[in-house]
């Protein structure tokens, strides 16, 4: 849809050099008119932009669009650091990167993504080092503050005889992000794909799902193991997104070394895949056998490498593994849709569980950390659904490839 802004810069400098003005007045013009704006969708509730080019193209359109909006989520997350460890947050974060080794795993496996958060970093007018450390929302919790922060509540049904597979998401994250979702779409310099993340400005993406019918969904999993090492969530779920095919998405999970529980669904235009990741394990989730469907919120139901640091807060409070610290209420919502009689799950069963505000108010999967709902349709012409808020207040609406 866009032109690529260095070519049209050469082509400018190249009239330039002939004299011919007029012509270079001209595409000036039409660099400028070709510049990606910023849209804003739903009633002004999501912002929606899309991103072309090289890596460092792409995070440069992405700092200079969303510059305001990167700053103010900086400085949230700032004060948030600050309140939660009590030290100057960017002496905080110049030592959590330097006790940490995240850099040499994305540089690994996903390199290419360093060159797009430079371009955020130029874009915006944030430091790289706080531009990097924006991507690791998993990794600082489970590195810096209390084991059980997080409530996602996921979901995903393989293909049938009559409908396409589906993966879902309430993706909830602290409330000092709310009133900043972002969708990004993506093109793929090197192939026809196009990817779609909902994000935070300033972010490459927290879930998303691109044109060859592949999706990831996230969990965290605070009890699980973790390390300083790995790569971190957001990079995975870059990483699934570029892949062409299902297989290969799952090969990638598989293959590196993760830095933080998590609980990934990975869709794919037959099945999909609820896999429990740890620093040391990789383990499938169903709920019985041959299941069709898979769902999850946020405790280990399947691996069980769990954290010394989860091990000794059970300790603490005379809690076994089975029992855990608390039962999730949210899980239960699933279980009493979805059983082994279950069959044939349309679009709308699932927005009705993403909306549920069951279990007497308690722990409900519609809550006040709802950022937004997503639904993934892996069909053979894939769409993205997406609620941007708590879905049980905000309307679905869905967003063209």
């Amino acid at each position: 849809m866009y032109k690529n802004l260095s070519i049209l810069f050469i082509a400018t400098v190249f009239l330039a050099c002939k004299g011919d003005n007029a012509k270079v007045k001209e595409l000036s013009l039409v660099a400028q008119s070709q510049t990606p704006q910023l849209e804003l969708l739903a009633d002004g509730k999501l912002r929606f932009l899309e991103l072309s080019g090289s890596p460092y193209e792409r995070g440069l359109t992405h700092g200079k669009a969303l510059k305001s909006e990167i700053q103010e989520v900086i400085r949230l997350f700032k004060k948030d650091v600050a309140e939660t460890t009590q030290e100057d947050p960017d002496t905080f974060i110049g030592k959590f990167l330097t006790v940490t080794d995240y850099k040499a795993s994305v540089e690994k496996w996903m390199p290419e993504l360093m060159e797009e958060l430079q371009g955020i970093s130029e874009g915006s007018g944030v430091d790289f080092e706080t531009i990097f450390m924006h991507q690791l929302g998993d990794e600082y919790w489970f590195n810096a503050k209390d084991v059980m922060a997080h409530s996602c509540s996921s979901f995903g049904v393989n293909k049938s005889a009559e409908l396409p597979s589906i993966t879902a998401q309430n993706m909830d994250i602290p409330e000092y992000y709310h009133g900043f979702q972002t969708v990004l779409k993506i093109d793929d310099a090197d192939s026809d794909k196009k990817i779609m993340v909902l994000t935070i400005p300033g972010h490459l993406g927290i879930t998303g799902m691109n044109t060859k019918s592949v999706s990831i969904n996230c969990n965290t999993l605070m009890q699980l193991d973790y390390g300083k090492t790995g790569l971190p969530v957001t990079f995975i779920v870059r990483g699934v997104l570029e892949k062409n095919n299902q297989e290969d998405a799952l090969a990638f999970i598989d293959e590196i070394a993760h830095a933080s529980g998590q609980n990934y669904i990975i869709g794919g235009p037959e099945k999909v895949y609820s896999l429990e990741c740890s620093a040391n394990k990789v383990v499938e989730f169903r709920p019985f056998e041959n299941s069709s469907f898979t769902y999850h919120t946020n405790h280990p139901l399947s691996n069980t490498d769990f954290s010394a640091k989860y091990l000794l807060q059970l300790e603490a409070y005379g809690k076994t593994v089975e029992e855990g610290l608390y039962e999730c209420q949210r899980i239960k919502s699933f279980q009493q849709r979805f059983t082994n009689q279950t069959a044939d799950i349309e679009i709308e069963e699932i927005k009705n569980v993403l909306r549920a505000r069951d279990n007497d108010g308690r722990d409900v999967v519609s809550n006040s950390l709802t950022y937004a709902s997503v639904i993934y349709e892996l069909s053979q012409q894939p769409k993205f659904i997406i609620a941007p808020g708590k879905p049980h207040e905000t309307d679905y609406i869905e967003i063209d490839f």
